[in-house]
């Protein structure tokens, strides 16, 4: 039975290798430069059309950016005369960025797909499905919960004699470095997914390495938030309870491995 078990184990490996062909360095340039060639003129596309649509439109994503303003009436000034201009242009970008990612992660998946084992892909694909979806879903809670609790009590200081003049470049650099951080720390259940399907880690490791996970997780808030003990609390909450539900994606992540070692 042990030996009729190999057998049927080195089998499948074997199909599971059936479709890795070797491609000469050249090749793998092409397709590479091909990849970049592609989302470059994506990304430039969304670009221009992102730009003007902001300098024509009346500003809509950075009205969007400043709606947690709106509420004090605090106005967005510029402190130099080519601020607003590259306003505009990093606005542009950030814009294009969002919303070609999936069409990045697209040709990423594409370009690595052949490289990959079956087994490899299985583990990997997750990620890519998942990874945009999670992003936005942390650029929102970032949005709609953190930035109006937070932006509210640093404007609270505002009195009679000390008046809010904030420059649109530093505002938009901090409310999308806000954006971005929550975005990025909401990718903790799939990277979870990924290392226990690699075998790299497991529940029962993350169970025991919680403690040490709390201190690791308040040192991530106060370097992906500015330095405040308010903002860095408002996301250490959510950390914490990513990382518990990285810990239950791991045991679903680690029964899959098993039930396809066994079959």
């Amino acid at each position: 039975m042990r030996k009729q078990n190999t057998e049927q184990k080195e089998k499948s490996n074997k199909e599971e290798h059936t479709d890795d062909v070797p491609m000469p360095l050249t090749s793998h340039l092409g397709e590479l430069r091909k990849r970049l060639v592609r989302t470059l003129i994506v990304i430039m596309v969304v670009f221009v059309g992102a730009t003007v649509a902001e300098m024509e439109l009346n500003q809509p994503i950075l009205s969007a950016f400043r709606a947690p303003l709106d509420a004090r009436n605090v106005p967005l000034v510029f402190l130099e005369l080519t601020e607003p201009f590259f306003t505009y242009l990093r606005i542009g970008l950030y814009t294009a960025i969002f919303l070609s990612f999936p069409y990045l992660l697209g040709q990423i998946w594409l370009f690595v797909r052949p490289a990959l084992f079956s087994k490899e892909r299985k583990a990997v694909w997750p990620f890519i499905l998942l990874s945009y979806p999670l992003f936005v879903g942390g650029g929102l809670f970032g949005y709609f919960v953190v930035i109006p609790f937070g932006y509210d009590f640093f404007l609270g200081f505002e009195n009679k004699y000390t008046l809010p003049s904030l420059s649109m470049a530093s505002y938009l650099s901090l409310t999308i470095h806000l954006l971005f951080a929550f975005g990025l720390v909401f990718e903790l259940p799939t990277v979870s997914f990924i290392l226990t399907r690699f075998g790299i880690v497991n529940a029962d490791w993350l169970r025991k390495n919680r403690k040490y996970s709390l201190v690791v997780i308040f040192i991530a808030a106060a370097v992906l938030t500015p330095p405040d003990i308010f903002t860095q609390a408002l996301m250490a909450g959510p950390l914490i309870i990513l990382y518990e539900i990285s810990i239950l994606v791991s045991v679903m992540a680690g029964r899959k491995t098993e039930d396809t070692v066994i079959k």
